[in-house]
């Protein structure tokens, strides 16, 4: 009898601590849970900051209207430099050659247009012109753009970069472009034009556009976005955290930027400035290394990487056009939400 008391309560009591590791158990899970949480909504985030000059392509989604032949109300029908063309009689408009090709496969003496204007979609009823048998607007439109500019960064968890700073826009009607698909590529040969004669300084070089290494489909006032592939890029610079607005402060600070040697380096410059409601800084380049390279901020820098206390905290955008010395650097944290 007292043999099967001790094995009642022996097995009493291996219940008891199973169930209170359970317990135990249970409980550790959901505080480690918890905490895991926690530490999720402040983990810090990181991306290989670059500075690399690259080639840009972009078709346009529709075709871009950059001016009138003549100022005849009756062949323009309303539409103003800038809008952009996206359908004719129902025909989706993909490029320039379309509209040629429409118009000609319809040949009607009125036809009905869809275009965009600052966002908003309207129509009108233009008149075409004939002339040696063949239709055409009275019109001068564009679908692709090129330039250069420079990556910020690269995160490596979605492979997705960064670039440029600012949105593309037309040279012609300083419009931001609705892109349908855009490629970027490497770039050789580089050469810098200074500031002369109150113009701004440019970026020269040869790209490849038969071998694209990303695609990027998201334009904004903020920069673009895209990913990379088959890109030969060794990121030999360190992995580094993103910085917040509020780490921003006024004083010493440096751009990554490509040098004549193809290399990355770091050049110093100030923020002098910091205009969160704008979400942008005020910088000034001080290394007369990068003064005597490129004469200060030229086209095609736009993107390069600001550093300051280890953090990428933005990237270059504008330069003063008097003054190739000072620009603007827009907040990274604001390029990323891209």
């Amino acid at each position: 009898m007292k043999k099967m008391n001790k094995l009642i309560i022996s097995i009493f009591l291996i219940f008891t601590t199973l169930f209170c590791t359970d317990m135990i158990f249970n409980y550790s899970k959901k505080n480690a849970r918890e905490t895991f949480q926690q530490q999720d909504i402040t983990t810090k985030q990181y991306v290989y900051p670059l500075g690399k000059i690259v080639g840009i392509k972009a078709d346009t989604d529709g075709a871009l209207i950059i001016g009138l032949e003549e100022d005849d109300v009756e062949y323009i029908g309303g539409l103003k430099v800038g809008d952009n063309i996206i359908a004719i009689e129902g025909y989706k408009i993909n490029n320039s050659s379309d509209i040629s090709s429409i118009l000609n496969k319809l040949r009607l003496e009125e036809v009905n247009i869809v275009f965009e204007r600052n966002n908003t979609i309207k129509k009108a009823k233009i008149k075409t012109k004939e002339e040696n048998n063949k239709y055409k607007l009275g019109l001068w439109v564009r679908d692709k753009i090129s330039g250069i500019g420079t990556l910020t960064c690269y995160n490596p968890v979605t492979n997705e970069f960064y670039a440029i700073g600012h949105g593309i826009c037309d040279t012609d009607t300083e419009k931001l472009l609705t892109i349908k698909e855009g490629n970027i590529y490497n770039a050789s040969n580089i050469e810098i034009y200074k500031n002369k004669n109150k113009n701004i300084g440019q970026i020269k070089a040869i790209i490849d556009y038969n071998n694209s290494v990303g695609k990027f489909f998201i334009n904004s006032n903020n920069g673009i976005k895209g990913n990379f592939y088959n890109y030969n890029c060794n990121f030999n610079l360190p992995i580094i955290e993103i910085g917040k607005r509020e780490d921003v402060k006024t004083g010493d600070a440096y751009i990554l930027f490509q040098s004549k040697e193809g290399d990355i380096e770091a050049y110093q410059i100030k923020i002098e400035k910091i205009l969160k409601e704008e979400n942008n800084m005020l910088i000034k380049v001080v290394d007369d290394k990068l003064i005597d390279y490129t004469g200060g901020i030229v086209k095609g820098m736009s993107g390069a990487p600001i550093i300051q206390n280890n953090k990428l905290i933005g990237s270059l955008t504008y330069v003063f056009k008097h003054n190739s010395k000072k620009g603007y650097g827009i907040f990274i944290d604001e390029m990323l939400k891209l």
